[in-house]
């Protein structure tokens, strides 16, 4: 373990390539969390770990489920009490330069601008690397969680010019697509700093073959966060128009805010589908597979707006649906080509319109060649190119090049 901020990185051993490396990880989220980001912040950070580093794991503290810490991780939660938004990000912001002292890393690797600010500052002062992981800009993000943000222009302009200023100093850039790559050269990323893709992923179940299906109708699935983002009211149109030529049953399994679960549940009894609407809110890891394994068809309807489009994602949800050999039916955007070859691994629709979907749902749901084709070369795609240990691997060599 290197002892001194100011001392080289020390020479990885073969067996253990970040031997002697400690790395403090901050992400502004709550950790364990039964969305994406806790499972990639659990399997990055078991990476490090596993490749022989120290990883500090510093968030928010968290009660929802989702990933365990790996043994080897130390896990420093941050309890911040504060309502508003903003005061939580800079409280935590605070708490993150106090955690950076105690630790006293070798390379600080954050995931956003507010603890990113602590951690430049940090690494500024000891001459140390920083990696910036990239998922989402704030300035993007928050105006889908916080509509009125939308309408605060000198709020949006400081936070153009925080992700800005991260951009700019970060030694390294990691980032989930090409897509947001590209974006993030828009927004100032400078053309000279290295920046990686490193997609999502899944661990594909050890059984090709799903479960056997429960009797009765055909089973619809949606695994994620259910955000009006997300595609979710176009998912219930569709449904009601499928319901009116044959029976199905729609299961939405993911985490929703009080008031993105009433207002599907006010258009489920609008669109007289209750009956055949499961909303099952936020699952563990073992409940959201054997839902996938069982299900007919997995959908991922995402809108085309300003957050899939442009500044692109890349959702864990495909992974684990092609990791199961289920057909997948997902809005053609260009940050689902990169994951999804359309009529190969999944169908890819021009646009989540109810009519469209309807129409892709019924035709996939009478043609079970078909579903058995899309199901398996998708489950194939995984095994070869996606899964955890080939993105922990891609992570290691970041490091690596660090190490250099």
């Amino acid at each position: 373990m290197l002892s001194t901020v100011t001392a080289p990185l020390a020479a990885p051993a073969r067996d253990a390539p970040l031997a002697g490396l400690r790395v403090a990880y901050l992400a502004f989220e709550s950790f364990p969390n039964a969305k994406g980001s806790g499972t990639r912040i659990a399997a990055m950070s078991s990476a490090l770990a596993d490749a022989g580093a120290e990883p500090h794991l510093v968030t928010l503290p968290s009660r929802q489920l989702g990933e365990r810490v790996h043994p080897s991780v130390v896990y420093r939660p941050q309890r911040v009490l504060h309502d508003n938004f903003l005061a939580r990000a800079l409280a935590f912001q605070r708490a993150a330069a106090r955690a950076l002292r105690a630790i006293r890393p070798d390379v600080v690797h954050f995931r956003g601008v507010f603890e990113g600010q602590a951690a430049l500052s940090y690494a500024r002062a000891r001459a140390i690397p920083a990696i910036f992981e990239v998922n989402g800009l704030p300035s993007v993000e928050l105006q889908y969680h916080h509509p009125a943000v939308g309408e605060a222009q000198e709020l949006l302009l400081r936070l153009r010019e925080s992700e800005r200023r991260c951009l700019a100093a970060a030694t390294r850039v990691i980032t989930q697509s090409q897509t947001t790559l590209a974006f993030l050269r828009d927004r100032g990323l400078p053309p000279s700093t290295p920046a990686a893709v490193i997609h999502n992923a899944a661990d594909p179940p050890p059984t090709p073959s799903p479960a056997p299906a429960p009797p009765g109708p055909p089973e619809v699935l949606y695994v994620g966060t259910v955000a009006p983002w997300q595609g979710v009211a176009e998912l219930l149109m569709a449904a009601r128009r499928c319901l009116r030529v044959r029976p199905l049953t729609l299961t939405i399994a993911g985490p929703a805010r009080r008031r993105w679960r009433k207002q599907l549940e006010r258009a489920c009894k609008r669109l007289k589908i209750q009956r055949a609407v499961e909303l099952t809110g936020a699952l563990g890891r073992r409940a959201i597979a054997e839902r996938v394994a069982r299900a007919t068809v997995c959908v991922a309807p995402l809108r085309r707006d300003v957050r899939n489009k442009h500044q692109g994602c890349n959702p864990i949800k495909l992974y684990e649906y092609m990791a199961a050999a289920r057909p997948i039916i997902a809005t053609d955007l260009p940050c689902t080509r990169e994951i999804i070859e359309h009529d190969r691994t999944g169908l890819l629709l021009p646009s989540p319109r109810p009519k469209l979907l309807a129409e892709a749902l019924l035709e996939l749901l009478a043609d079970p060649a078909r579903q058995a084709r899309l199901g398996a070369q998708a489950r194939a795609e995984v095994l070869a190119h996606a899964t955890w240990r080939t993105r922990q691997a891609q992570l290691v060599r970041v490091y690596q090049d660090l190490l250099a």
